[in-house]
This record gives structure tokens, C-alpha cells and sequence, in this order.
């Protein structure tokens, strides 16, 4: 044989062999029976799986999902990738997308009978939902659930992933893409979505998502409407009507399945806090999913301020609706944006970023954490192979996922302006009384903004304790609170009673003392140890490990050792720890080996 021919015929084999593997994917992908997942559903604004059990999402985004993958469409792209996620405790994944692969064409869909011409004409592969398919069914195969998302719109004439050409780009050259939602902007000089065909066809698109994965358990929900939203769909009215119409086609589709939103202003609202991604929310969609960037969107907190109580602080807003709340992005990327971060930022300062991101969270009752992003994803970053500072989240995942603590079900409520919300974490208003009530172990609490108790009269029904900040209510706001059956305890500009009033809604809320600062979870000769302050703790405490047999020594996550001696005596002996600011460490006990 010349080797010509030997080598096509290599190459065919190679080409068969992919389809193989993309086909048996396509198979296996309905098999649910045996899968270490269940359902999940929301009862009283907490998710649980259909046993009743509390479910905690632990994750990362799948940067290349939409990338590079969507193009090779390999299996074995994902399959190590999956591995190493499940290997170090998350357990799920934001899978972003690229709308164009599920309809290349208005109203084209991939069991359309058009669907693969169109396709190859844009001489793109035709495996996409297989591939999709085979990756969420090994998802599932390792404990982790997957929440779709449309990343990107068909709306980039030259996006490579979908078939176009970035050397074209401003050379007068047609793209090739698929970006049929294209519509040339003269103001930006780029083109942008097409509000009415993005408005008509998304919910299309997603309704079909939502069928073609109906009753797969793996999928903890889906996205609604796209990623981090903006322009002119994005107005109040506008943004309302879009996400009921998403919300809706899902739910028509599979009714149980559950629908997650994303809300404005680039998914944090640091800038605009509309009531339409706040509390004002269509029936239909079970939960927020805004996204967070410390640096980004707390420049006004400094280093200290941000890793105190600026994310605790942020959550809180998110309150009013009594949903699900799930953060499904944050990271270190874009630190530089705050002035106190310019130039390198140190391991130590990137690591415990990101552990007062999880810290603060778990505190607030957040129920869901997507790291940005797994592979990488921004210039520079590798925060995908869990360097860069990440590489303190595997140590979150049991403390996170063992999280009982649901926002929606908080007793206590913060009423003030949204002036006053403490925009980019300024380290007053709004912000000192997160601070003050963290310190007081009174989480979570919820920011209720008065354009919700005006509109509604039950908004603070569901709360023990009130505490108001006078600082710009407006009259009708005031009038409401006064009508409200519940004690409100009234706070002035400058705080000056707030120690008291933190005192005081302890009392009412039946504690008589702030809860202990250090959680320990225990197992057979572990522990693992979280600090739920952002005061460093230092002291003796019993850790009350079982199964520590005879004498030996009781090492921490980098094998430093705390304590050594007779092993029962870490049943009832106090050890002494020092623990940083929101920290979580890995105790782990090593037994002498017998002479």
C-alpha cells in the first residue's frame, strides 16, 4: 500500500472512530437508571433532591464548552477534564454555549430535517448535541450536575466557533458564521443582537434545550435568558417580558425542570439594580444567578473591606424575592480593576480572595458557587488547572456542600435605599451593618429595597426582626414600614445605635449570645475545621475527633502537625488553633505504627 493511501486511510479510520465514540455517547445519553444523582427540585426557597435531601452546588464553569470543544466535538476532550473536577469535591459544572449550534437558522433545530446541510455549509461538524449529550451523561456518571447556558448568541458574523474567520473582520469580507442575529451597530462600530429576533427565537431555542433534556436528572436546571444580559432588552419592562417567555418555554417543555436567571448589568447590578432582577421575577424561574467579581465590583472596599464583608454584602440584595440564590461567576480575574490591587497580586492575596468569596457566601445562605473558569478563560489566568490562587477551593467543597443555610429562609431583614446599598462595597451605610451583623454571627440577612414594600405589603411578612435605615426612604417607603406589625428597629445616618441595635435583634431573635465562630465537620480520625468570621481566631477549642487509636500526631492540610500524643484524648482534651480570617483547613490523624 503507498503510504498516501495508508495515511487516508488512517485518517478515515480516525474519522470513524470519532463518530463512533460521538454515536455511543448519543445512545448512552438517556440511560438514567444507576446514576449517583437525583432530581432536584425547591421547596421554600431551598434546593433539594427528590428524597428531601438539601443539595449544596459546588462548581466550576466549563470555559471551552462553547469553544474549542463545540468545534473538535471529541469526547475525550471533557473526559479528563470532568475527572479532575469530580477529583477535587465540586459537584457541578456551568456549561456555557454557543446558541448557534442549536439553531444554525431561525427556527432550525438539530432534529430539523435541514439541520445538518446547514450546518455543513458553514462547513462546521454535525455531532454537537451528541457530543453535548455524551458530556452531560458523564457528568452525571461522576456526581456532578450541569446547568446549561447560552454564552453567546448567533450574532458574531466571524466567530471562529461557529464557523467564521476572525482575519476577515473589518476587511469589507461577508462572515461565515453563524450569526444570523446579527445586526450592525454604527455607534459601537460592532455588531450586536437583534433585540426582536433575540427576543422571539431564545425562548424558542432554550424551550428546545429544555425538551430534548426532559427528565434528565443531571441537569440541575437551566439558564434563562443568556449570559449576563444587556442593551435594550434589558429595560425593565422588556427584561421582565423575555424572562417569562424563557422561564415559560422551559417549563412548558419539562415542567419540572427548574430555571435559573441571570440578571442585568453584566449579571452583578453593582451599576443598575432594576426590581426586575431583584424581586420582581416571573413565577416560572426558581432562582438568581448573578455573578460577582471581587477587585471588579469592589473597588470602593479596599483588600480588608473585601475580604470582611463586601460579598456578604452584595448577597444580601438579592434576598427580597425568597428564591434560590446562586453566584455563577466570581474569581480573581480583572483584580486590576480595583487601585488597591494594581500591578502582581501574591498567591496569598489571590487564595484568600477566593476563600472569602466562599466564606462570606456560605454564610448568606448562598446555595450554588460557579468558579470562572475551569480551562482558564480570561488572558493570563490559570485559575483552570487550580493555580492562581484557586487552588484553596477543593478545601471549601465539604464545609460548602454541607451548608444548611438558605437566604431565602433569613429572619432578618435590612430596609434601606438603594442609594445607600453601599455601591462597589463602600465601607459605610449599608455595608457596616453587613459587617456589624457577620461579627454578631446574625446571618443571613436580607436587603429589602422600599420600591418592594411600597409595590408589595406582605414584602416583610416572612421576617422576625426589621432593621431600617432612615438615609433616603422615601415618605411612602417610611409610611409602609410604620404600618408593618413588627417592631422596626430604626437606624440614623452615621449608624450611631448600631451596636445596640444588633444587640437588640439578637435578643429578639432568641439568641442569647453570638453562635460559636468555628464549625467542625468530623469523621473517623479527620476533621475538617471552618472559621465563619473574618477575625482571626486563636485559642483552644475540643475538636472531638472519633477514631483517632492510638498515639500519634494530628497534621493539617500541609501536613503541619498541631497536636501529637494519646489519640482518645482529641475526644474531650482542648487543642490549641490559630485559624486566619475565613479560612477552612483539613485536620487529618496519623497513627504511630505499632513496633
Amino acid at each position: 500500500m503507498r503510504t498516501a493511501d495508508a495515511a487516508l486511510l488512517m485518517a478515515g479510520l480516525a474519522s470513524m472512530i470519532k463518530m463512533l465514540k460521538m454515536l455511543l455517547a448519543f445512545v448512552a445519553a438517556p440511560v438514567f437508571a444507576g446514576l449517583p444523582l437525583k432530581p432536584l427540585m425547591v421547596r421554600d426557597g431551598e434546593l433539594l433532591n427528590t428524597d428531601g435531601t438539601p443539595v449544596r452546588l459546588y462548581g466550576v464553569n466549563l470555559f471551552q464548552s462553547h469553544l474549542h470543544w463545540s468545534r473538535k466535538q471529541d469526547p475525550e476532550l471533557y473526559e479528563p477534564e470532568l475527572q479532575a473536577i469530580a477529583e477535587n469535591g465540586f459537584n457541578a459544572v456551568r456549561m456555557p454555549l454557543h446558541m448557534g449550534w442549536f439553531e444554525p437558522k431561525p427556527g432550525v433545530f438539530p432534529d430539523s430535517p435541514e439541520y445538518v446541510n446547514i450546518l455543513k455549509s458553514h462547513r462546521l461538524p454535525t455531532g454537537a448535541m451528541a457530543f453535548y449529550d455524551g458530556l452531560i451523561q458523564r457528568a452525571g456518571e461522576l456526581g456532578i450536575y450541569v446547568i446549561p447556558e447560552f454564552h453567546e448568541l448567533p450574532s458574531d458574523p466571524y466567530r471562529y466557533f461557529v464557523g467564521g474567520w476572525e482575519q476577515d473582520r473589518k476587511t469589507g469580507k461577508t462572515g461565515t458564521a453563524i450569526g444570523w442575529m446579527a445586526q450592525w451597530d454604527e455607534k459601537r462600530k460592532k455588531h450586536v443582537p437583534n433585540t426582536k429576533l433575540a427576543r422571539r427565537e431564545v425562548p424558542k431555542a432554550l424551550g428546545w434545550l429544555s425538551s430534548h433534556w426532559r427528565d434528565n436528572p443531571i441537569v440541575a436546571g437551566i439558564e434563562v435568558p443568556w449570559n449576563e444580559p444587556r442593551g435594550p432588552l434589558t429595560e425593565p419592562k422588556p427584561f421582565l417580558e423575555l424572562v417569562e417567555a424563557c422561564a415559560n418555554a422551559v417549563k412548558a417543555a419539562d415542567p419540572g425542570r427548574l430555571v435559573f436567571m441571570d440578571c442585568v448589568d453584566w449579571g452583578a447590578m453593582v451599576n443598575r439594580l432594576p426590581d426586575e432582577s431583584l424581586w420582581r421575577i416571573p413565577e416560572a424561574v426558581d432562582g438568581l444567578f448573578p455573578h460577582f467579581y471581587p477587585g471588579m465590583h469592589s473597588g470602593s472596599s479596599g483588600p480588608d473591606g473585601t475580604w470582611q464583608a463586601t460579598m456578604a454584602n452584595w448577597a444580601s440584595w438579592f434576598g427580597g424575592a425568597g428564591k434560590v440564590v446562586m453566584v455563577g461567576e466570581y474569581g480573581i480575574v480583572e483584580m486590576k480593576r480595583a487601585k488597591y490591587w494594581q500591578g502582581d497580586r501574591s498567591a496569598e492575596e489571590k487564595a484568600r480572595t477566593f476563600g472569602a468569596c466562599v466564606a462570606q457566601w456560605h454564610e448568606m445562605g448562598i446555595q450554588g458557587l460557579f468558579c470562572w473558569a475551569w480551562q482558564g478563560g480570561i488572558p493570563g489566568s490559570k485559575t483552570g488547572k487550580l493555580t492562581d490562587g484557586a487552588e484553596v477551593l477543593p478545601r471549601w467543597a465539604a464545609p460548602f456542600k454541607a451548608s444548611r443555610r438558605v437566604l431565602a429562609q433569613a429572619r432578618l431583614a435590612v430596609v434601606c435605599s438603594k442609594r445607600q446599598r453601599s455601591q462597589y462595597g463602600a465601607r459605610r451605610n449599608l455595608w457596616r451593618i453587613s459587617d456589624g451583623l457577620i461579627q454578631a454571627g446574625l446571618t443571613p440577612f436580607c436587603t429589602i429595597f422600599p420600591e418592594q414594600i411600597i409595590a408589595r405589603k406582605d414584602a416583610l411578612k416572612r421576617f422576625t426582626v426589621v432593621i431600617a435605615l432612615r438615609k433616603d426612604l422615601p415618605a411612602d417607603a417610611v409610611t409602609a414600614l410604620d404600618e408593618v406589625e413588627k417592631t422596626i428597629l430604626w437606624l440614623n445616618e452615621g449608624l450611631p445605635e448600631l451596636q445596640e441595635t444588633i444587640a437588640t435583634a439578637r435578643r429578639l431573635l432568641g439568641q442569647s449570645a453570638a453562635p460559636s465562630p468555628v464549625l467542625i465537620g468530623r469523621a473517623s480520625g479527620q476533621a475538617t475545621i471552618f472559621l465563619r468570621s473574618p477575625t482571626a481566631f486563636n485559642g483552644p477549642i475540643v475538636l472531638a475527633i472519633p477514631g483517632c487509636a492510638r498515639v500519634g500526631a494530628l497534621r493539617d492540610h500541609t501536613g503541619t502537625v498541631l497536636w501529637q500524643g494519646e489519640g482518645s484524648r482529641l475526644l474531650s482534651q482542648p487543642i490549641p488553633l490559630t485559624l486566619p480570617p475565613w479560612s477552612t483547613t483539613q485536620l487529618t490523624w496519623h497513627a504511630q505504627a505499632k513496633p
